[in-house]
C-alpha cells in the first residue's frame, strides 16, 4: 500500500449562505488554476465543526455567522491517493447584515461574491456540488451523502 502524505484525512468545513436566490463562493487560484469553493477550511485538532467554520469564515469573508442546519457530505480522493478531504456542508446565517464582506489575506483567494443560479452552472467548482447547491436553490430535497467526487 502506498504511503500517504497524512495519516488520516483532512476534515474540511464550508458554510452556505444564501442571499436573493444566491450563493456566497470564494474564488481560489492555485497552480495558475482558477476555481470556486463555498468559504470554509480544515478543521484543526481539538476544534469543533462549528469552532472550525466560524473561525474560516471570517478568515476568508470577514463576516461573523451562525452555524445553521448540517446539510450534506462528500469525499475527496486524488488519484494518486496523496490527498483525501471529507467535505462537511452547513447552512449558515450572517449574523449582522450590515457587516462588511471582504475577501480574506490569504495569498491564493481571487474572488468572492454571490453567484447565481445561471452563473453556478457556467464555473469551475470544486468539488463538483453544482447538483446540490440548485437543489438548495430550489428548495428540493438533497442526498446526505454525495460519495466521492474529484474533479482534475
Amino acid at each position: 500500500m502506498k504511503t500517504l502524505r497524512n495519516d488520516r484525512p483532512r476534515v474540511r468545513v464550508a458554510g452556505i449562505v444564501i442571499q436573493k436566490n444566491s450563493i456566497l463562493l470564494i474564488q481560489h487560484i492555485k497552480n495558475e488554476k482558477k476555481y470556486w469553493l463555498v468559504p470554509g477550511g480544515g478543521v484543526d485538532w481539538g476544534e469543533s465543526l462549528e469552532e472550525a467554520l466560524i473561525r474560516e469564515y471570517k478568515e476568508e469573508t470577514n463576516l461573523d455567522i451562525e452555524v445553521k442546519d448540517f446539510l450534506f457530505f462528500s469525499e475527496t480522493i486524488s488519484p494518486d491517493k496523496n490527498k483525501h478531504v471529507i467535505n462537511l456542508y452547513f447552512l449558515v446565517k450572517i449574523k449582522n447584515d450590515s457587516e462588511t464582506m471582504k475577501i480574506g489575506n490569504e495569498t491564493n483567494l481571487s474572488d468572492l461574491k454571490y453567484v447565481s443560479k445561471e452563473e453556478i452552472q457556467n464555473i469551475k467548482l470544486y468539488p463538483n456540488i453544482k447538483e446540490q447547491l440548485m437543489k438548495i436553490l430550489n428548495n428540493e430535497k438533497m442526498t446526505p451523502y454525495l460519495g466521492l467526487l474529484w474533479d482534475n
